[in-house]
């Protein structure tokens, strides 16, 4: 076992495969921030480990001890603790069951005993996450309860079994172990090692709205408009697949037709402090002026007639990021990144497993590897401009945090929308949920709240001409029957979105603080709390940042009662005190979702604006909660470009003392404190 930084080891069973995530990806490994960390054994020894090569797979038993619990595993809509469960990590647009299926698969997984473990391999594994036994092995019959015939005729296993890995195909492979002092801080590590989670320029952070994909140039302009009229906030306005000549497959080309001068209709968007964003996909069409330099350089099937990339090789990611970086010096801010994941219910989305790739990849292994390295060649027209972007991508994997994209579904389940941020924060991804047209008030705002306290707040209407607030039901919408009383609903809305913008300031330094110690900026409330046994199974209440504790309300269902964990703890809306260590009576008017202040937050509040300039300055009420001085820190540097990355911003530590009087704020040109609160 290699010992490759503080709590960080490497060990290699067999002979490994050429193409896996890190040898692919190369991650930019954040070694000062890792060996700042105090360092921990690894949870195992090498013999511990069990392992066999047969013709069919490599297979490998690791410890699992009784009462340790699983997490991780990508993306995982259907569940969160992975404890007893069975999951093969496959990439699939449409997870219909809990059985691994994903957007994006990762094969790593985190314990609350501390540890994590990536098993580097591009291959579809299969993880028993405690769930199998073997004869005469090292639990053999412990932990097994007998159902009996008056429960039913099977036997009730508890999960205290071993974690055993199955990778088809595979002769070897290279396990990294990240030991922590407790979950947290293997999650950390581990992104750390990724390169550390990715900081979004700041406009990245406010409200994108996708606009309907039927519009024209000049609809679309009309809309925007209408959205600054209604004072809605909204930073980012995307197109959808109507901005092509085609779009499935893609040829990267505007259609003229519909869009006569691009050029202007990017900077009338512009003008009106819109960042444009731009659908595609990754399959080149025929038409494409790109086709033919990328044919050499792509797998042997085609998706949607059109061309897979080989995005490993330099030849594919320079034609493909050639080719965009006219559309980013057009003034284009980001991409949404579609249908790079793989579909097992559209017959011609994806491209088989035996397909053969330049790089040597089969189709397997390109499946999943092939979004990240979608979003790598997508970064290079941004990182030649020393500009940053934000966008969306509907699949990732292993390695992920570095990269600026946020994961999404075709599916609308709100449930699995809400599960999903959980599970993601668990292997190094983002993801949010989306509002799309909806069927109810009731659905439009629980959706919202949702997505205002998500990593990228997304309002998806591209199957509808006119914002959901005047509208919900999509029939009437398309026919023109705006809501008679829209003004009240867009008002509820707006107010919804103004408090996401409120939270900026709060939203950058958690996610700074995912950039140099790889905490995530949304995350589980088992990930600060591991010991605590009622956050092992809360998927639907987490911490955002430092302090801040939300608890959306799923659509349809009711909530009487919220989690706080132990401690103090301020209703946001009232600021009344709340003692922790338990569930408490929550209430849930439909304008508002249950948010909540851990005790000794100092939180920075900005006023809302209706989009983040590269000049805004953020006026700011600082709430202090609880008695004695209180803090936070806040971090500013220009918001749009890399130097950040070259030690090119400042961390400010800001304090309101018991007096209310606030100091650390001398110097800062991105925030000013218009006034303080405290709640006691």
């Amino acid at each position: 076992m290699e010992k490759l930084a503080s709590g960080v080891y490497r060990l290699t069973v067999g002979t490994p495969e050429r193409h896996t995530p890190v040898t692919l990806l190369r991650p930019d490994i954040r070694y000062e921030s890792l060996n700042a960390l105090p360092d921990c054994p690894a949870p195992f020894t090498e013999s511990d480990i069990r392992q066999a090569v047969t013709r069919r797979s490599l297979t490998l038993e690791l410890p699992l001890e009784p009462g340790e619990d699983i997490y991780g595993l990508g993306l995982q809509l259907k569940s969160f603790r992975q404890t007893a469960k069975k999951k093969l990590l496959r990439p699939n647009s449409d997870p219909a069951s809990d059985t691994g299926d994903s957007h994006a698969p990762v094969p790593f997984y985190v314990s609350t005993k501390g540890y994590g473990i990536l098993v580097d391999t591009a291959r579809y594994a299969a993880f028993h996450c405690g769930n199998c036994k073997q004869v005469d092995g090292p639990q053999d019959k412990a932990g097994f309860m007998s159902g009996g015939t008056a429960v039913g005729h099977w036997e009730i296993k508890d999960g205290s079994g071993n974690m055993l890995i199955d990778i088809p195909a595979a002769e070897g492979v290279d396990l990294y172990i990240f030991a922590g002092e407790n979950l947290r801080d293997a999650v950390c590590r581990y992104n750390l090692f990724s390169g550390g989670g990715a900081l979004p320029p700041l406009w990245g952070l406010g409200v994108l709205y996708r606009a309907d994909w039927h519009a024209d140039q000049q609809a679309l302009l009309a809309l925007a408009r209408q959205i600054r009229e209604d004072g809605v906030p909204c930073d980012i306005f995307g197109l959808e697949p109507g901005w092509q000549t085609h779009a499935y497959s893609s040829t990267y080309i505007w259609d003229r037709s519909r869009f006569p001068d691009p050029e202007a209709f990017l900077q009338e968007l512009k003008k009106m402090g819109f960042k444009p964003n731009l659908w595609e996909q990754p399959y080149a069409h025929p038409d494409s002026p790109i086709y033919q330099d990328l044919k050499p350089h792509a797998g042997d099937y085609f998706v949607w007639d059109g061309l897979v990339p080989d995005f490993s090789t330099k030849e594919a990611a320079d034609v493909f990021a050639g080719w965009h970086d006219a559309l980013a010096e057009q003034g284009v801010d980001g991409f949404k990144l579609d249908e790079c994941d793989n579909s097992d219910f559209t017959s011609n989305w994806g491209f088989p497993d035996f397909t053969a790739f330049p790089s040597g990849m089969d189709g397997m292994q390109m499946h999943s590897v092939f979004g990240l390295l979608y979003q790598r060649t997508m970064l290079v027209p941004y990182q030649k401009r020393n500009r940053r972007t934000f966008g969306q991508v509907r699949n990732a994997g292993a390695l992920a945090a570095p990269y600026p994209y946020v994961l999404y579904s075709d599916l609308y389940d709100h449930t699995d929308f809400v599960r999903g941020m959980a599970s993601a924060a668990m292997s190094g991804l983002l993801w949010s949920p989306e509002v799309r047209q909806t069927t109810t008030e009731e659905e439009l705002l629980r959706r919202i709240q949702a997505v205002i306290m998500s990593p990228q707040a997304v309002i998806n209407c591209f199957m509808i001409p006119s914002p959901p607030w005047k509208q919900y039901d999509y029939e009437r919408n398309c026919a023109g029957e705006l809501l008679p009383d829209q003004e009240r609903l867009t008002a509820l809305c707006r107010e919804l979105f103004q408090l996401r913008m409120r939270l900026i300031p709060h939203l950058y330094t958690a996610f700074y603080r995912y950039y140099l110690q790889g905490l995530p900026p949304v995350r589980p409330l088992v990930m600060d709390w591991p010991e605590d046994p009622n956050t092992r199974d809360l998927y639907d209440t987490y911490m955002i940042g430092s302090g801040l504790l939300a608890a959306p309300v799923i659509h349809g269902a009711e909530r009487t009662r919220v989690y706080l964990p132990a401690g103090g703890w301020y209703d946001f809306y009232t600021g009344k005190r709340l003692e922790g260590g338990g569930f408490i009576p929550a209430e849930c008017p439909l304008d508002r979702l249950p948010l909540y202040v851990r005790e000794g937050t100092l939180l920075a509040l900005a006023d809302p604006l209706p989009f983040v300039g590269e000049n805004t300055v953020f006026q700011l009420e600082l709430q202090a909660y609880g008695q004695g001085p209180v803090s936070c820190t806040l971090y500013e540097d220009d918001g749009v470009s890399e130097e950040y990355r070259r030690g090119a911003y400042r961390a400010a530590s800001v304090m309101v003392d018991e007096q209310g009087y606030a100091a650390g704020t001398k110097g800062l040109t991105r925030y000013a404190v218009r006034s303080v609160r405290r709640f006691i």
